[in-house]
């Protein structure tokens, strides 16, 4: 049973916050996405300062391979040409 055809004069559903709300709402998250990213680019910075003045320091670094033994060979196959 539809009540608002039955009743042609019924009122018009209405938004639970006014459109002011709506707008301050908008403007405080987005106030806080922005912090959010501030605080993220700050400590991405300070990283890559630390990782680049650890690297400084620690100077060019080699490393030493274990020395490689071959332990068979694989016999010639017929391969297909394509």
């Amino acid at each position: 049973m539809n009540i608002a055809a039955n009743h042609p004069f019924a009122a018009a559903p209405q938004p639970l916050f006014s459109a002011t709300a709506h707008i301050a709402l908008a403007v405080i998250v987005a106030c806080v996405l922005a912090l959010v990213l501030i605080g993220a680019r700050s400590a991405s910075h300070d990283a890559m300062k630390t990782a680049s003045v650890t690297f400084k320091q620690a100077g060019p670094t080699s490393v030493k391979l274990a020395p490689v033994q071959i332990v068979g060979r694989r016999e010639a196959g017929d391969r297909k040409k394509i």
